[in-house]
């Protein structure tokens, strides 16, 4: 892995379109032991569609790979206490992952979410030393046609146990973007489900 004035990183880009056809960007970089991923895709879905969609947290298990768990434990107006579990998988193995978020919603653009404090009465600490996450939900700006929304994801986290150097140096930066990879374009796959499901029934918007 190149070192660069001590900072050790490496950068990959993808593009890969889904099933029924949304075109998915997806970028990792590592910085040290923290890991920072810039993920992006268009769709003819409407605004929405893509905010229920990324909010209805107690259904992600059904459709994002590696969430088994996910539900809301407070909520108060726009902001939440969500708690997920699931699984990391680094190629041939998987981490496990628990953890609970601070979660600010500004209807209906933008998602944002970082690790909430330790909890006392929580029976396992946070698999992350540190997280801060954002949806972003672009309609009608930057060229967009008519009746497509643009869904942009920022994330930088840190793992509480670091991957084991030879993994993490070789494999690491690969891993984080399949995983993150399968995830976004899971996303995707339901909006569009979800809007085709309602095709002839109200045109995105």
């Amino acid at each position: 892995m190149p070192v660069i004035a001590g900072i050790a990183s490496l950068a990959f880009g993808l593009a890969a379109g889904t099933e029924s056809g949304a075109v998915a960007q997806v970028e990792v970089r590592r910085d040290g032991e923290a890991y920072s991923v810039h993920a992006s895709g268009q769709l003819a879905a409407g605004q929405r569609i893509v905010w229920d969609t990324l909010t209805d947290y107690e259904r992600l298990r059904e459709f994002v790979p590696g969430v088994r768990r996910a539900r809301v434990l407070e909520r108060q107006g726009n902001r939440l206490l969500l708690e997920q579990a699931g699984v990391f998988t680094v190629f041939f193995f998987e981490l496990p992952v628990q953890l609970r978020l601070d979660v600010l919603h500004l209807p209906y653009t933008t998602v944002m979410a970082q690790l909430a404090p330790a909890d006392a009465n929580a029976s396992d600490g946070s698999t992350l030393r540190s997280f801060s996450g954002r949806y972003r939900i672009r309609k009608g700006s930057g060229g967009l046609p008519p009746g497509v929304v643009q869904l942009e994801y920022d994330a930088r986290f840190e793992l509480a146990t670091p991957l084991p150097p030879l993994v993490g140096a070789l494999f690491g930066v690969a891993a984080v973007r399949q995983t993150m990879r399968a995830q976004f374009e899971a996303m995707l796959r339901e909006i569009e489900r979800r809007q085709q499901s309602l095709a002839g029934v109200e045109p995105p918007g």
